[in-house]
């Protein structure tokens, strides 16, 4: 991903950190966590999203979870 140039990835698949090494990779995974994967469920995540992406730590494995 870093070889495209690819500074972030966001996800709803909860299971997907637990099925790569990300630690190798120096990117930000998202993975948003909430009932469902509606438009209206995952628009009420945009602002912490958005926190998130402005501080932008380099990589790591950030859950975004509804309140």
């Amino acid at each position: 991903m870093t070889q495209h140039q690819f500074h972030a990835l966001i996800t709803f698949d909860k299971n997907l950190q637990h099925q790569q090494n990300f630690k190798k990779y120096d990117v930000l995974v998202l993975v948003l966590n909430a009932q469902d994967n509606t438009f209206l469920t995952l628009s009420r995540l945009v602002p912490k999203l958005l926190d998130f992406l402005i501080d932008f730590p380099t990589s790591g494995i950030i859950e975004i979870k509804e309140e």
